[in-house]
């Protein structure tokens, strides 16, 4: 018995450690504690200012020197043929300032634009930067430039061969054979995937069939590569059939199997993956469902997931989330630090860039495609602190929660003949902004926008200090970290009877917006326009840090259908939505508002943001603050299915 017992001792104990979950599988923190930021270590952009207003298509790479290496297209917009190709290298910590290493010249009088920049280290070699010319994505060729010395100077382009187009978005990959599969794809009739590979590095090039669609006739671009045990390969990426695709690979990646959907959203968007050194997979991608009926969404959050087999995903990160779209197109890379490198587009406005620790993620699994713990609100309720009779006061806060609000439109304060706002946070009252701060956390009431209302009736065409106006705006934005700013023009800047005001206004709204995206915030200008007419206001403007402050006042004073002006100026340009009529009735009972249409609207435009109650009170009791504002919170609430 004696020598048997230790033996019994020993089994008993490996038994029981073998059922016990290893720390890997064990999440370190709650899903209710986790803050979906665990993991990173640095969170920047690239460059802060660009002389041109657009950007996009990231791409990164680690040159043989260790240094991280990021190109882009930048110019006045997407297809635009002054869109070129920027270059910029990670040195000392900071990004240098990019270098234009490319563009669609063809002669003096023909130029397109470029497209989808694509980096790739060779292994002790040259540095290559595979991209696209043409003036379509179904039209456009490809094309290559070397880098002898890690990207900072560049050999003259050349062309692919006839019919090629090399990798289209995502990062080339080296296999065992040392042929190097470019990830490619066409959109010339109908999407479709079709690898390239070259056998020494772009000398020469090799094409491979056009990969079945399934059974669903799957419409696939942009794959990246992954790698799996037994020497199996995938491709994952961007569809028109609302999910991921995914298909594989046996044979090295000579011949591919049908296309099949992962349950995984994707909202015709781009896509990256890369597979780590532990074998594990990273993507970078939006975690957004397009509505059954439609083949994209918009382009917020941006999502990091982790995969041990490519197939089942758990959720790592949240690297962006706000209602101001875009965050898209990202690329990601391990380098020989064993970080993850990400690179992708902010806004359509800059290039960010992030490090990622993955021995630091913690993960949880996505179930049916749900995205798992609590998920931000579409739409949020707020009401304008002044029409609650509490102006920058801090018992606005305990207001707008008595009402049911989420949150106050605070305003800077009045102006009279002062020169600025009479705001008691641009005096340097510390005291103001902390016990501000506090009540706002001990209501859970937010602050949606700081609001200019001075402008109601004072001149922002003319006033002569303006820019000092806007600039303290902007600090307060900053001190209380808030991303939209509301200026209405009023009546001394309605550009309806005052047309000959166009240019004050449009030179004013350009510098302001310039100096707004100091902090990345917006400023959401509300005007007499129609929908049509703010479109041409914002384009003469040509800052995308200037939106519009959608009224429905404005709307119904003008006999305008208010579902329809929304749809015409389009969600990307919409801050915030002023979500009221002038005083006569609750919303509930006002004839002129069909909110329920409103939210279908919304809805399909895939907006999402501030809703603000300004107005709209039963003038039989205009004076019952609390009743009035209660009533239209609640039926918003009510109708947007805000909890």
């Amino acid at each position: 018995m004696k020598i048997y017992q230790p033996l019994i001792l020993l089994f008993v104990a490996l038994l029981f450690g073998s059922c016990k979950e290893t720390k890997e599988d064990v999440p370190q923190i709650a899903l209710a504690d986790k803050t979906w930021r665990e993991g990173i270590e640095i969170d920047e952009f690239v460059y802060n200012r660009a002389p041109y207003p657009s950007c996009h298509a990231a791409t990164i790479a680690e040159n043989t020197n260790g240094e991280l290496v990021a190109s882009w297209f930048g110019g006045t917009h997407e297809r635009n043929p002054d869109v070129c190709i920027y270059v910029s290298k990670r040195k000392n910590g900071k990004w240098t300032e990019a270098k234009e290493v490319a563009n669609g010249v063809q002669n003096d009088t023909l130029r397109y634009p470029t497209w989808n920049p694509v980096l790739y280290q060779v292994p002790n070699g040259d540095l290559l930067l595979y991209y696209k010319v043409g003036p379509h994505p179904s039209t456009w060729w490809g094309m290559l430039k070397r880098s002898a010395d890690g990207g900072e100077t560049w050999s003259e382009a050349e062309k692919l061969p006839e019919g090629f187009l090399g990798p289209i978005k995502n990062k080339p990959e080296l296999l065992e054979d040392g042929r190097l599969l470019l990830p490619s794809s066409t959109e010339e009739n109908g999407w479709n995937l079709r690898l390239e590979s070259t056998s020494d590095f772009s000398k020469t090039h090799q094409m491979q069939d056009t990969l079945p669609k399934g059974l669903n006739a799957i419409n696939a671009i942009q794959p990246s590569i992954l790698f799996h045990e037994d020497g199996k390969l995938q491709q994952i990426g961007r569809t028109r059939n609302r999910h991921l695709f995914s298909t594989w690979s046996e044979d090295n990646g000579k011949t591919w199997s049908p296309l099949e959907l992962l349950n995984m959203p994707n909202n015709n968007s781009g896509t990256d993956a890369v597979t780590m050194k532990n074998g594990e997979h990273a993507l970078i991608y939006n975690h957004v469902w397009p509505n059954e009926d439609m083949q994209k969404s918009y382009r917020s959050p941006l999502n990091l997931a982790i995969s041990k087999d490519g197939i089942n995903w758990n959720a790592a990160l949240v690297l962006e989330d706000s209602r101001i779209s875009q965050y898209s197109y990202p690329s990601i890379i391990q380098g020989s630090d064993g970080m993850l490198h990400c690179v992708y587009t902010w806004r359509r406005q800059k290039i960010k860039y992030v490090k990622i620790d993955p021995s630091k993620l913690v993960t949880f699994p996505i179930k049916d495609g749900v995205w798992p713990g609590p998920q931000k609100e579409r739409y949020k309720i707020a009401v304008c602190d002044w029409m609650i009779l509490k102006r920058q006061k801090l018992g606005s806060f305990e207001r707008a929660k008595e009402i049911g609000a989420e949150g106050i439109e605070m305003d800077m304060g009045g102006l009279g003949n002062r020169e600025t706002f009479d705001s008691k946070f641009i005096n340097g009252d510390t005291a103001s902004v902390r016990v501000f701060k506090q009540k706002s956390t001990e209501t859970g009431v937010g602050i949606s926008s700081v609001a200019m209302s001075g402008f109601y009736a004072q001149s922002f065409a003319k006033r002569e200090t303006v820019k000092q106006m806007v600039e303290d705006c902007i600090e307060v934005m900053k001190i209380f970290n808030v991303e939209v700013a509301y200026l209405p023009l009023g009546t001394q800047g309605d550009l309806v009877k005052n047309p000959e005001l166009r240019p004050a206004i449009v030179e004013r709204l350009r510098w302001a917006g310039e100096q707004v995206d100091k902090i990345n915030g917006i400023i959401a200008v509300e005007t007499s326009l129609s929908a049509d007419e703010e479109k041409k206001l914002l384009e003469e403007i040509g800052n995308r840090n200037i939106k519009i402050a959608f009224n429905f006042a404005n709307a119904i004073k003008n006999g305008r259908d208010i579902s329809k002006e929304l749809k015409t100026l389009g969600r990307d340009n919409i801050g915030e939505i002023h979500a009221s009529n002038t005083d006569g009735h609750w919303i509930e009972n006002d004839p002129a508002i069909d909110l329920p249409k409103i939210k279908e609207t919304l809805d399909k435009m895939h907006w999402k943001g501030w809703l603000i109650v300004e107005r709209s009170r039963d003038t039989s009791m205009v004076r019952e603050v609390v009743k009035n504002y209660r009533a239209n919170v609640k039926y918003l609430k009510q109708v947007f299915k805000v909890e």
